[in-house]
């Protein structure tokens, strides 16, 4: 046996065995996006009650199974961590697959805003976590975009938006949790970065080529950013007759027009949990055009925030049950092709 040979065998030997093609450590984080979808549509179907006067339990149950959902993806990541602590630290420095940590402490936030007419204690506990780790995962995600020579161009993709927006989520709730100063912060980082990086991703989207299938439905992210702005600029003691909320509202018009062109394309995008991409967004708009509505907005941010709302509705039925499918065949666990 040659030296170089003996070098490789010695190297092979050492080295850890990788994974199986199913196992824990293939799990995504970007399950906590299924928190997000589920939580995002019972905030949106709370904002139909406000706003057309219905009083239907669907808010309150979708509350209790995003915090069941919550409670499970933690534990199993939570394992994942434990078990395969390579794995997780190699997705959280991963160029692509760092944004989705950040649905972690989204998704916290979320179910806060869903639990907050339901019960304030349960809100806080979801909320304080939610922002501690919303500041800290924003600090090193960037700190991965800005430090990491792997990053470029093409690594690029509409997620990236949720470290960023999960800024804007926290005053939604925190606005009942925390001082001013926090929720103000918040905001702050929320809207100037989201700005930022616009152009960035929009580079990306433009001139880089069509993005892999698997984060094709991102693209819906684009709908989440304004509508969430909007919302908590109004929390924040705004109104929605201001010309930033009204901006704000068209933007997300505008988007989801966009997102509906391209509707013939995603359809034919095969399943993965990134679909899971679609929700948030969608529940997201609704709830700030019902909002506006309800505060007296023209009938047509009625009309636009109830198909939004459908359709947050129906993915997040559909995708619940193709989700089901996918742990039960052991496809959550299955190593990318």
């Amino acid at each position: 046996m040659t030296t170089q040979n003996a070098d490789a065998s010695s190297t092979a030997a050492s080295s850890p065995p990788a994974p199986p093609a199913h196992s824990l450590a293939h799990l995504p984080v970007g399950v906590f996006a299924i928190v997000m979808g589920i939580g995002g549509t019972a905030v949106a179907w709370f904002r139909a009650g406000e706003a057309f006067g219905l009083a239907l339990p669907v808010d309150e149950a979708l509350a209790w199974i995003g915090l069941a959902v919550l409670a499970a993806a933690i534990v199993a990541y939570g394992a994942k961590v434990a078990r395969h602590p390579k794995a997780a630290l190699a997705e959280w420095g991963h160029p692509v697959k760092a944004a989705f940590v950040a649905t972690i402490a989204v998704s916290m936030m979320v179910l806060a805003i869903a639990f907050l007419p339901i019960s304030e204690a349960v809100s806080a506990a979801l909320w304080w976590p939610g922002a501690v780790l919303q500041f800290v995962i924003t600090v090193l995600v960037m700190r991965t975009w800005i430090a990491d020579a792997r990053v470029q161009s093409v690594h690029v993709h509409p997620a990236w938006f949720i470290p960023v927006v999960g800024n804007l989520v926290a005053p939604l709730a925190g606005v009942a949790h925390a001082p001013a100063e926090i929720n103000w912060y918040f905001y702050g980082v929320g809207a100037v970065f989201w700005l930022g990086l616009l152009p960035v991703v929009l580079n990306r989207l433009f001139v880089e080529g069509v993005m892999p299938w698997r984060l094709a439905p991102t693209l819906a992210i684009l709908v989440a950013p304004p509508a969430v702005a909007s919302l908590s600029w109004v929390r924040l003691g705004g109104s929605w007759e201001d010309p930033l909320a009204m901006m704000l509202l068209g933007v997300v018009i505008f988007q989801l027009a966009l997102l509906a062109a391209q509707s013939a394309y995603l359809r034919k995008v095969p399943f993965a949990v990134s679909a899971w991409a679609y929700t948030f967004p969608l529940a997201a708009s609704a709830s700030a055009l019902l909002a506006a509505y309800e505060s007296g907005a023209t009938d047509f941010a009625a009309w636009v925030g109830v198909v939004a709302l459908a359709a947050a509705t129906l993915l997040v039925l559909g995708l619940g049950w193709r989700t089901a499918v996918a742990v039960a065949r052991g496809e959550l666990l299955a190593a990318e092709g």
